[in-house]
């Protein structure tokens, strides 16, 4: 059994959960539901707490997790370079470092991956309530199948969060991966 925290759509999510034998990375990525013990439900729209003594979650509701846990056999190892990475995750905008392998670009491997991928170093914002939370974590899980832009954080236009300035819906940053829009093909010359 291992400490569970997550974050959801609307909420926090504490509790405890069985490992087994493997990683939290490899539990998030195969099982489509997660049983969870003791579990404590904290809203974000006004911190209120509910408690549930069991609680059966899908992974595809929530947006990211704390990893905690084994790291998994060291003879699986890689030697990785990072790159510093901003999320727009829901209601969440998370920073941290994406790790790839020396011969790729982290950044672009992270559609090849499974879609519940590592950040260590990360920083979570978010709203409860009016006021602004920033949780900084060693390592976070983040569900890249719900993330709307996964972008370097060198490219980062503005230090605010989205939810601080109002800004009209734009293109995405140079190099930022769109993961909201449809792919289309381009126009040839003649083409409309």
């Amino acid at each position: 059994m291992i400490d569970f925290d997550a974050y959801a759509a609307d909420c926090r999510l504490f509790g405890t959960i069985e490992l087994g034998d493997g990683r939290l990375t490899d539990l998030l990525n195969d099982e489509p539901d997660l049983r969870i013990l003791d579990a404590r439900l904290e809203s974000l729209a006004d911190g209120h707490v509910s408690e549930h003594p069991e609680l059966i979650v899908g992974r595809d509701e929530l947006f990211a997790v704390v990893a905690v846990g084994p790291r998994g056999s060291i003879a699986r190892r890689l030697h990785t370079h990072t790159r510093n990475v901003v999320v727009e995750l829901g209601p969440f905008r998370i920073t941290g470092a994406i790790h790839g392998t020396a011969a790729s670009n982290p950044l672009a491997g992270v559609l090849r991956r499974a879609p519940w991928v590592p950040l260590t170093d990360a920083v979570i914002s978010y709203l409860r309530g009016a006021r602004t939370i920033h949780n900084q974590v060693p390592t976070l899980l983040i569900n890249r199948a719900l993330a709307s832009s996964i972008r370097a954080a060198e490219e980062e236009p503005a230090p605010y969060l989205p939810w601080e300035t109002p800004a009209a819906a734009g293109p995405a940053e140079a190099g930022a991966l769109d993961l909201t829009s449809a792919v289309q093909d381009e126009l040839r010359p003649g083409d409309e």
